[in-house]
């Protein structure tokens, strides 16, 4: 259960399931589904992978995004802080080395 700042809306959780769907058939395994610290932001994550694997699905993830919010009359910001002084909005990857 990793839902914080309350609960999502049927209207961005439509979205969201037809978003992982459509990377699910691409097979990008994602995870994760919650709010986010700024408004109107969400959370989804793709599992680990293999670097070079895992560059392309996050490509490949940001299409996918446009499309489906286009299908739900969304539009998706994908700069990493398009609001100043907003905290926590825009895209970040995590990673790992060893």
């Amino acid at each position: 259960d990793d839902h914080y700042f309350g609960s999502i809306t049927a209207r961005v959780t439509a979205f969201m399931r037809e978003f992982e769907t459509d990377a699910i058939r691409l097979g990008i395994p994602v995870t994760t589904r919650h709010n986010e610290v700024a408004p109107n932001q969400f959370e989804c994550a793709p599992i680990f992978e293999e670097c070079n694997l895992a560059n392309d699905h996050n490509l490949l993830l940001m299409d996918i995004l446009e499309k489906v919010a286009r299908r739900h009359d969304f539009r998706v910001l994908l700069h990493e802080k398009p609001f100043a002084g907003v905290n926590g909005s825009g895209k970040h990857n995590n990673w790992s080395l060893s």
